[in-house]
């Protein structure tokens, strides 16, 4: 394009030496100033934007929208930190019990929420714990002790989250990556339903004691969900462009410098579509004149060597080769074992678990040992009843085995995606 561009400049150049009436030489000179070259650079602007929409529409890098998810100890949180942050606000807050709130709680609601703890045990051992329904003796301590009962149950506050982040990716036209976040399914609600009659709305609560029993050394206090997702409000640039439908307008919206390299989702329920190159995002919207944006930045980067985490970070980060990208963009579809074998090894688990092998069956033959991370998406138009099962068989690693069986969940989600004629589950042999 730049060498036609200057063949052009060079053609009238010779042109204008040519003419040798110094009045008509200064006209054409204006005209192809002002007219022609002007007219020119217009169109292979329009060019350019038509180019870089085109390649907006192929495949995308799927590592563009990773997401880490983590949990941090309350006290050793980065509220500056570069990267990850909080996946819930609320867990900032300082809790205060207030007995004239929970007697109103348990009367009207048969429960008050005390605290949130993550239970550090295999995902089989926590399903025993749910399946028991094990109340926990506990001491409320006003200016006496009274002996309370309260009991666990599974949080599913922060699982909202990954539920609402797949929703903006639907809206948004971004293919979905099931988030790795094994830590979640840890959380537990620590709640009160019964209360002694005789303690009165306004005695003041000076400590809660509680005994796990048998669970107390896999109890883990103040520990909070992290991710490398945040959300902003973003400004609109100049006025929304009908589009061609005259249904829709795209709007210009642009983030700071520093924030080229993240991808971008925005939180509308009207967005048809979105597309972005560096810190200039386009959206296709039904809506009119909107000014602000609510803009989900999932953010990029590597983590710093002082940065402080009792546990390993999780990601659904995958191996990006060339055979990869391929597969992507010829939209070829897993057929073999040796190509499933690649597929799961591309998410680089090995060091918390090694793939086995598979087998296909009838009827599930085994107890399958792992669970769906993607159950809050419905699947309305399959039939599943008569499918047959696809078992996958991992083997534990070195890292973190209360951890596995989740991460095999990871794992199985992910391949059921690609095989959704099938009901996939995981066996640890």
């Amino acid at each position: 394009m730049m060498s036609n561009k200057t063949e052009i400049k060079r053609m009238i150049q010779n042109e204008i030496q040519s003419i040798s009436n110094l009045e008509e030489r200064r006209v054409f000179k204006a005209l192809m100033e002002g007219v022609f070259l002007s007219l020119y650079e217009t169109n292979e602007h329009m060019y350019q934007e038509l180019e870089h929409r085109i390649t907006d529409e192929l495949p995308y890098d799927v590592n563009h929208y990773l997401i880490r998810t983590g949990v941090v100890e309350k006290q050793y949180l980065d509220r500056s930190h570069h990267l990850m942050h909080p996946m819930d606000e609320m867990d900032l807050a300082e809790k205060q019990y207030k007995m004239s709130e929970i007697i109103k709680a348990v009367r009207q609601n048969d429960e008050f929420e005390l605290m949130t703890v993550m239970i550090q045990c295999d995902y089989l051992q926590l399903q025993e714990i749910w399946n028991s329904q094990q109340q926990v003796k506990a001491t409320l301590i006003t200016d006496r002790e009274w002996d309370i009962t309260v009991k666990m149950r599974p949080n599913t506050r922060y699982l909202e989250h990954i539920n609402h982040l797949y929703k903006l990716f639907v809206r948004n036209g971004i293919p979905w990556q099931t988030v790795n976040a094994p830590y979640l399914y840890k959380m537990a609600d620590v709640v009160l339903s019964e209360l002694p009659e005789e303690i009165k709305e306004r005695s003041e609560i000076k400590s809660i004691r509680i005994d796990f029993g048998k669970y107390n050394e896999v109890i883990c206090y103040d520990y909070i969900p992290v991710w490398n997702v945040r959300s902003i409000m973003v400004d609109t640039v100049g006025f929304p462009k009908p589009c061609g439908n005259y249904k829709n307008y795209e709007y210009l919206l642009s983030l700071g410098q520093d924030d080229k390299s993240h991808a971008c989702l925005i939180d509308d329920a009207e967005v048809e579509r979105i597309t972005q190159r560096g810190n200039q995002i386009s959206v296709i919207s039904s809506r009119e004149a909107v000014q602000r944006w609510q803009v989900m930045i999932i953010q990029s980067g590597k983590n710093n060597k002082i940065d402080r985490y009792t546990y390993p970070l999780m990601q659904n980060l995958r191996v990006d080769d060339f055979v990869e990208k391929y597969q992507r963009q010829c939209g070829q579809t897993i057929k073999t074992r040796a190509e499933l074998v690649r597929f799961i090894r591309g998410f680089g688990m090995d060091d918390y678990l090694e793939y086995q092998g598979c087998k296909l069956m009838s009827e599930a033959e085994v107890m399958i040992e792992t669970y769906n991370m993607n159950s809050f998406i419905e699947d309305e138009i399959r039939d599943r009843r008569g499918a047959k099962k696809l078992i996958l068989y991992f083997k534990m690693g070195k890292e973190e085995n209360w951890l596995v069986r989740d991460i095999a969940s990871f794992i199985v989600s992910e391949v059921q995606r690609i095989y959704p004629e099938y009901e996939c589950g995981g066996v640890m042999v």
